[in-house]
This record gives structure tokens, sequence and C-alpha cells, in this order.
């Protein structure tokens, strides 16, 4: 998924086992699950990260970020 936005942060609903590939992202970015669970990896760090509803991650640096939602989710995802 291809996601262009003109502020920096942006909401979405993931359905259940729906992926999301921020390729390779230019920005540290905060992701918070709003509602649901979803599964964050990223390419830079060796641990993945499992985040239900009020969870919170930042990454510590640029480079492709995977979320996958467990089940349906809401999240916001922010440039840091």
């Amino acid at each position: 998924m291809n996601l262009t936005s003109k502020t920096p942060k942006i909401e979405l609903l993931l359905h259940s086992h729906q992926i999301l590939d921020l390729d390779e992202t230019q920005h540290r970015m905060a992701i918070e699950c709003k509602s649901g669970v979803i599964w964050v990896t990223h390419s830079n760090e060796n641990q993945d990260y499992m985040l239900g509803a009020g969870k919170r991650y930042i990454s510590k640096s640029k480079g492709r970020i995977v979320i996958e939602a467990i089940k349906e989710a809401c999240l916001n995802i922010e440039e840091q």
C-alpha cells in the first residue's frame, strides 16, 4: 500500500490479517493502536512488537515497517 499524506499523522482501519507495508520510510514513525491488536516489525530492529489498544511503538530509526492487524484494528501513524 502506498500512502501519501499532506499531514504528519494519519488514522487507518485495518481488517483482520490485513498488512500495511511502509516501505523504507524516510522518517521515524510513531504507531499507536487505538483498538484491536497489531503486529509491528521494523527492518532495522531485532524484535517485533504486539500492540493492543492504547499501546504505542516509536521507531528508533528510518527503514521499512510492516504492520499486520491480528484482528480488526484502528491505528494512528505519525511522522516523528
